[in-house]
């Protein structure tokens, strides 16, 4: 029998609930309480000293592109080049170090830094010779090159896809800038991870991700079509794979999912079957989200990238198959659509939990329907303090009041569940819980809208029990009850007790899956 006691400083068994120390046994939760009486029973159990730091139910990421994270490690990452002139630089010296052959992919970079979009002339200059088609850092556009351009069949005359948007020069040839359903008429002809890349991938954002403490997954990773789930599955059968990963399925392989017999939550502990991922818009730094009133100074309303009828069909369709889904939608009016293709599966199917996701701007009269409908929320805390600058440009105080409103979702009755959706913002959970509880970035100088914020248990509640719950695992995780899967994270100190300016200076000091210390660091 595995027996582990953990002591040396507190525990949070769920919110409002606290110990000195946990007994695990067999990777389960086998007590909870003082220390002393924990050492008496704990016999001969390994003994591990917290050193003061907090001990919290494992920390969750219910929306992530955890592959296409770990690829982005290797690749050229521009998000932080202040001008187009510095970011073409860069590219310069990148692209010449690359093999001959090889695209220039990755990037991440920011146009509203920049003032305006790139194009692809300016690449050519840089490229040597290469194509190039670097992803925007919300993911929803591609900056593309002219010899990507002329791969991809992308000239003057190109039928766009509905939802999609090519952006032209006065003479209607294309600039290289592409948007949301367009970026797929790049992306097919772009070289994809094999097997063996998907798998080296997969186990380096496992040891990444338990660095932040990470225990539990929901990966949204759609390679033009495909999922990396054979990765998870050899890892498993290597006896390596030390997450649990839920994997969603993306819109176009939903029909051969229900052919295969897959329903969501098919799969063992570590491994299962996650929602269908369908997107309803774009987003706000491509001025791409949906929305129900225009950009600011514009007439741009955004993009829907399905029709609402296609929409709620498709939901019905996975609803009838036991599949549930995560609904991509941003602004107000995607927001919207979604909620009105979930509703009539909250008496088809109940026992689904049908997801949002992101839920940057709201209609003040769709905030009480997730509650009333049972809708789980899934947002990123980190987006709203990362676009807050932009939220106010383009959406203005009026709409801004109704922007990434957890405390208005909270108190109507949703479940939160957090997330980062990485790449477009870092897989952090520390992060995430300073920006729900402070609505500010680290150095701002006040809050923004700080009515929306959180208190601390609830945001870490939403790191974990929300995760647990929209991924239908809260029996058995999301809480270090008796009982539960001893899944943990430790924070080199107590939040509780160290002010929220200085808690992004604070570190993971060791994370537990199910009883097992998978990343130590700062604990004996």
């Amino acid at each position: 029998m595995n027996a582990v006691l953990f002591h040396g400083g507190r525990v949070q068994v769920k919110g409002g609930t606290s110990a000195e120390a946990l007994l695990a046994r067999d990777g389960r939760v086998a007590a909870v309480g003082r220390a002393e009486d924990l050492a008496r029973e704990a016999g001969g159990a390994e003994r591990i000293d917290l050193r003061g730091g907090l001990m919290v139910p494992g920390w969750g990421d219910v929306h992530c592109h955890f592959v296409w994270w770990a690829q982005q490690m290797s690749r050229i990452d521009i998000s932080d080049a202040a001008t187009i002139d510095e970011a073409l630089s860069r590219i310069d010296a990148y692209a010449s170090g690359l093999a001959e052959g090889r695209w220039i992919l990755g990037g991440r970079f920011d146009k509203n830094a920049w003032g305006r979009w790139p194009t692809a002339k300016e690449l050519d200059r840089v490229s040597h010779g290469r194509p190039a088609a670097l992803r925007s850092r919300d993911g929803h556009a591609r900056w593309t090159n002219t010899r990507a351009l002329e791969i991809a069949e992308i000239r003057a005359d190109t039928r766009v896809p509905p939802g999609g948007v090519v952006e032209r020069d006065a003479g209607g040839a294309p600039t290289g800038i592409l948007k949301e359903n367009a970026i797929g008429l790049v992306d097919r002809v772009l070289p994809q991870p094999d097997a063996q890349e998907r798998y080296e991938l997969a186990r380096l954002g496992q040891a990444e991700a338990w660095r932040r403490g990470l225990t539990l997954i929901g990966c949204l990773d759609d390679f033009v079509g495909t999922i990396p789930l054979g990765a998870f599955d050899r890892m498993r059968a290597r006896g390596e794979l030390g997450l649990r990963i839920h994997q969603g399925l993306p819109l176009a392989r939903l029909d051969e999912a229900i052919a295969l017999g897959l329903r969501t939550g098919y799969g063992d502990d570590l491994l299962r079957i996650g929602p269908l991922k369908i997107f309803t818009d774009g987003a706000l730094g491509s001025q791409t989200a949906a929305l129900e009133e225009p950009y600011g100074g514009t007439r741009d309303r955004g993009v829907l990238t399905i029709e609402p009828d296609r929409l709620a069909e498709r939901v019905a369709t996975a609803a009838a198959a036991d599949i549930s889904v995560a609904i991509h939608a941003i602004g107000d009016r995607a927001v919207h659509v979604a909620l009105d293709a979930i509703e009539p599966t909250r008496r088809t199917a109940p026992q689904l939990r049908q997801r949002v996701e992101h839920i940057q701007l709201v209609r003040s009269d769709d905030l009480s329907r997730f509650g009333a409908l049972g809708i789980v929320a899934s947002m990123q805390p980190i987006h709203a303090t990362s676009d807050r600058d932009l939220a106010d440009r383009y959406w203005g105080a009026a709409r801004t009041a109704r922007a990434y409103p957890w405390r208005s979702l909270s108190d109507g009755g949703a479940v939160l569940a957090f997330g980062s959706d990485a790449p477009v913002e870092p897989i952090d959970p520390l992060l995430g819980i300073h920006a729900a509880v402070t609505r500010m970035r680290p150095g701002d100088a006040g809050p923004w809208h700080p009515e929306q914020a959180l208190t601390l248990d609830e945001a870490l509640g939403a790191y974990s029990a929300g995760v647990a719950y929209a991924l239908g695992r809260e029996a058995e995780l999301g809480t270090l009850e008796v009982g539960k899967r001893c899944d943990a994270t430790v924070v080199s100190a107590d939040l509780a007790r160290v002010p929220p300016p200085d808690w992004p200076g604070l570190h993971v000091s060791a994370t537990v899956v199910d009883g097992v210390v998978r990343f130590a660091e700062g604990i004996a």
